[in-house]
């Protein structure tokens, strides 16, 4: 609404100004405009690009036959085991007649087959009593432990499950991550046990608390590790994010749950005394920082160069790709070496591709230059110690079992069903790198619970 006293020149005045913003406003358009059908014309581009090396390779010549299925020549068959005992013998008799129609008469030559089965399981129940005791001295009630019985001894549960259902639960439930429903329908359909998803809940918890001991034995050898990979994945908990940590050696495995990603989760894990090497991506919580040192993963480097000739296919960015390849490649090579000449060679090689300047039209290279540059030492130092690998694809894999009991069970509904979670993959996961089932433990622990014993350790039998 206009002011009803301004002069016609004062109005001229303001709709001059007006057309100057819309002029001004116009020309900010046209600007985005140009830029949106630059990017248009660039991904067209290297769309045909792309189309026309397909096509030109498919025209190159006949495509190699597809590869054949089984097992490659000179590699053994994978043959399933014969049994070494045979429980019982059935005797089939020799067909009286031809599939011609003649008569046939059995000769002194057999032929037999191994028929493996399972017999019917049915639930085998014991009930378990003792007589109440009553202290002279201070009048107090004693009583034997019993299974299922607090950790306390004041309370005992009315049914619980034995060792061989609690193997069988927990190697469900952390070796093919099946869903407590899911799991608690297959123990009632097989094998008559009735198991509600909080009754498996709360025993997956208790025996947790029990085990606690042997999460401390894993976490005391990775301290003592002079090389150790560590990563992190998202897990939620009832509905919050949070994160679950891996730490790893060949032969031990430590998942951790936390709602952070800061560094102090790190230091918490491997001590802030760890003296080894950190096998890590770039994540900074990770980067050398008192008594350790830090190795980053070359496939994270090769991963992110191969992105970048993917979305901008050029000869540039494919020739920086490549030459980031052979970085790695001659530096797996002089590792295994060990030669001195041939591991300053590849230094020198990160120097002339850090340092190069033929990539300055692309920013996503040059981001990337610079930061080796700046982690040039972490990026270096797998060629000075043969046990450190110049990837982190091992924790990678510990990884994945997080992954994919996520995406089964969706994550958890509290922070003690994380850490619930995280005992029992680092148990089972540590167990299978040292050639050790599940079962023997848990047996084990059934054990040491009823006679108040010490934990078993989770490096035996």
């Amino acid at each position: 609404m206009h002011r009803e006293d301004v002069t016609p020149e004062e109005r001229i005045e303001e709709l001059e100004k007006e057309n100057e913003r819309l002029r001004s406003e116009n020309a900010g358009l046209r600007a985005d405009l140009e830029k949106v059908k630059r990017d248009i014309e660039s991904w067209r581009r290297g769309f045909k690009e792309r189309t026309k090396r397909r096509t030109s390779q498919r025209e190159s010549g006949p495509r190699p036959p597809p590869k054949k299925a089984g097992r490659k020549p000179g590699h053994p068959a994978a043959r399933r085991p014969a049994p070494t005992e045979v429980d019982r013998e059935q005797r089939h008799p020799t067909p009286a007649t031809c599939a011609c129609g003649g008569s046939v008469e059995a000769t002194d030559e057999e032929v037999s087959t191994l028929e493996v089965d399972i017999p019917p399981v049915t639930p085998v129940v014991t009930k378990h009593t003792t007589r109440i005791g009553c202290c002279r001295a201070c009048r107090a009630r004693v009583v034997a432990r019993l299974p299922g019985a607090s950790p306390n001894g004041t309370t005992v549960a009315t049914v619980t499950f034995g060792p061989n259902v609690q193997s069988l639960a927990l190697s469900l439930r952390f070796d093919l991550s099946a869903p407590l429903g899911k799991l608690g329908a297959f123990l009632g359909r097989w094998f008559g046990v009735s198991a509600s998803p909080g009754g498996l809940a709360r025993m997956f918890d208790r025996l947790g608390q029990q085990a606690a001991p042997a999460v401390e034995e894993i976490t005391a050898a990775l301290r003592g590790a002079p090389v150790v990979g560590i990563d992190e994945t998202g897990l939620r908990q009832n509905g919050a994010k949070g994160w679950c940590w891996v730490a790893r050696t060949d032969k031990l495995s430590l998942f951790r749950v936390e709602l952070s990603r800061g560094r102090w989760v790190a230091e918490s894990i491997l001590g802030k005394d760890f003296a080894g090497v950190v096998v890590s991506d770039f994540l900074s919580v990770y980067t050398d920082q008192g008594t350790w040192k830090n190795a980053l993963c070359g496939a994270h480097v090769i991963r992110e160069a191969k992105k970048i000739a993917e979305l901008q296919p050029s000869p540039m960015t494919e020739e920086f790709r490549d030459r980031v390849r052979a970085f790695y490649k001659a530096g797996e090579e002089a590792q295994k070496s060990g030669d001195f000449y041939a591991r300053r060679g590849v230094r020198i090689r990160l120097g002339h591709l850090l340092g190069s300047t033929d990539y300055t039209a692309n920013v996503d290279i040059t981001t990337l230059q610079e930061r080796l540059r700046v982690h040039h030492v972490g990026v270096t130092r797998f060629l000075d110690n043969p046990a450190v690998p110049w990837h982190n694809n091992a924790t990678e894999r510990d990884v994945r079992i997080v992954a994919r009991h996520r995406a089964v069970t969706g994550g958890t509904r509290s922070f003690r069903g994380s850490a619930t979670t995280a005992t029992w993959l680092s148990i089972n996961t540590t167990r299978q790198k040292n050639g050790l089932e599940l079962a023997p433990f848990v047996h084990a622990m059934w054990s040491a619970r009823l006679a108040d014993a010490t934990a078993p350790s989770v490096f035996v039998n």
